[in-house]
């Protein structure tokens, strides 16, 4: 008996017609029903499977491409991941349907069928982007992970699979000259986009990250705001400073603002909804790369601002201003002119042997 006095059937047992038949037929459903109590979280009340999360249904039994749909909606990141790991699925299912991956239990795939899928991808994709083979192995990579933490596998087979290596391309900086054009062209043509601009460039954050700024979140007095970090799975609350330089962009962005508005919605203005990112990229677009014919991208300003703090101050203060857990990523994706000065510095050194 199970649960409220629920039968378990031995359906077919009259096609065997001994009894040691009969009694191995018996132990082989209820070794299935004790895996399925006990390894596989079957609850025989309910007739649904558990494991101690609510959404965990996927198994070792479970088929790849089954297996990676159903894990992604247990992920908990922010939204452009979970947006990026639906995308990046789209072009797994239809690799792994090209290689006859789908139904392969999830248990029996190694790094052989990633190795195989990602190239696979690569070439549904159209040929060969080490920046984007990388993508789609980390994305692959978040999704095993979590299979190993409802051991539905034992191990993570894309940990195994080493990333691309790939030119790493010199981001064009903005020079005096574009920036002085820009400002000048922003304010008098775009207010809002304008302040938006000069309150990113000193902020040390993330497009995403400004643009999810409320107004209760900015201390005008200590000259601090708060912003939400969201990498991955990592959530994280940060105060960041708020520079003499830019306070008077901050005073006039809220203004107008209520404690619970985005500083920066629809339109730029202060609202109760937030904006896509991409509203930013689109005005850049428009209003400096057609309208001026200047070629840097926003994200330039990022880059160009922790430079100069990398050179005024230290590199270390860059990392900082950015929020960046060390030095090492700054140094290396952001503050590029920092190996130059530090080359120079070395020249110059007027230490003797004697």
């Amino acid at each position: 008996k199970y649960g409220k006095g629920k039968l378990i059937r031995l359906k077919g047992m009259n096609g065997f017609k001994t009894l040691e038949e009969r009694q191995a037929q018996t132990q082989q459903i209820i070794d299935t029903e004790l895996l399925k109590l006990k390894d596989e979280g079957y609850n025989a009340i309910t007739g649904y499977y558990a494991t101690g999360m609510e959404t965990a249904t996927v198994r070792a039994s479970t088929p790849f491409l089954k297996a990676l749909t159903d894990v992604e909606k247990c992920i908990t990141a922010c939204k452009t991941t979970k947006s990026d790991l639906k995308y990046v699925l789209k072009f797994v299912e239809k690799a792994a349907a090209q290689l006859g991956l789908v139904d392969i239990p999830v248990t029996q795939i190694s790094r052989k069928h990633v190795k195989m899928l990602l190239n696979q991808i690569e070439i549904n994709q159209g040929g060969e982007s080490a920046h984007r083979y990388n993508k789609n192995r980390s994305y692959l990579m978040i999704l095993f992970k979590e299979l190993v933490e409802m051991e539905a596998i034992e191990t993570n087979p894309v940990r195994e699979i080493s990333k691309k290596q790939r030119l790493q391309p010199v981001r064009e900086l903005l020079s005096l000259d574009e920036r002085k054009k820009i400002d000048e062209n922003l304010r008098q043509n775009n207010y809002r986009f304008w302040l938006f601009t000069h309150i990113f460039y000193h902020s040390g954050a993330r497009i995403t990250e400004v643009m999810h700024i409320r107004r209760r979140d900015v201390d005008l007095v200590n000259q601090t705001f708060k912003v939400t970090v969201k990498k991955g799975k990592l959530f994280k609350q940060v105060v960041k400073p708020i520079k003499d330089a830019s306070l008077l962009y901050w005073q006039e962005a809220v203004k107008d603002a209520q404690p619970d508005d985005y500083i920066f919605s629809a339109g730029l203005q202060a609202g109760q909804m937030p904006i896509n990112t991409d509203q930013i990229t689109k005005r850049w677009k428009l209003h400096v790369k057609k309208k001026l014919g200047i070629q840097a991208d926003f994200y330039s300003l990022k880059h160009l601002h922790l430079d100069e703090i990398s050179a005024a101050l230290s590199i270390e203060d860059a990392a900082a201003m950015a929020s960046h857990t060390s030095s090492v990523i700054t140094l290396k994706h952001y503050a590029v002119g920092e190996k130059q000065r530090q080359n120079e510095r070395l020249r110059t050194l007027a230490n003797t042997f004697a």
